[in-house]
Formats: C-alpha cells, sequence, structure tokens
C-alpha cells in the first residue's frame, strides 16, 4: 500500500493485489474514483458492494468505514468534500 497526499481534499491510494484497506469515519460527499485495477467496496452500513474499475467511481451518502480489496494492483483517489 502507498498513499500520497496531493492537497488536503484528495489522496492517491495504491494497493498491490489482495490487499485490503479500511478507511474509517469516511464523510458524506466524499467520492472513491478507481484509476487502475480492480477494487470491491465495502461500505459500512450499506447492504450493497461495489466493484470498481477504471473509470468508476462511488460517492459516499453516509458517515461510516469503507473496505476496499484490491483485485488486481490498483490505484484509486479519494475526493473529500471541501
Amino acid at each position: 500500500m502507498n498513499i500520497t497526499h496531493n492537497n488536503l481534499s484528495k489522496v492517491k491510494l495504491q494497493l498491490q493485489r489482495k490487499a485490503l484497506e479500511h478507511i474509517s469515519k469516511v464523510v458524506p460527499g466524499t467520492t472513491i474514483v478507481c484509476e487502475k485495477g480492480v477494487v470491491l467496496l465495502t461500505e459500512s452500513n450499506d447492504l450493497r458492494d461495489y466493484t470498481l474499475r477504471p473509470g468508476h467511481h462511488v460517492f459516499i451518502r453516509r458517515r461510516g468505514d469503507v473496505l476496499v480489496e484490491a483485485i488486481d494492483d490498483a490505484e484509486l483517489n479519494i475526493i473529500y468534500p471541501n
């Protein structure tokens, strides 16, 4: 896993294949964008799971935790609301 802070509101997350990343206390309005690879994303208090491929994104609607599992080597951008 490699995390790069581009500025205060955007974080680049790089995950190796089969890696798990727990992102805690994600605020509503956060967008998670897949730039590379394939990931499975689970949001707390949401019965759905999401498969993200390059160009796909998830808009977080409730405060909570997010679990991301990399199916392949992956790169995500996490964009926090201002």
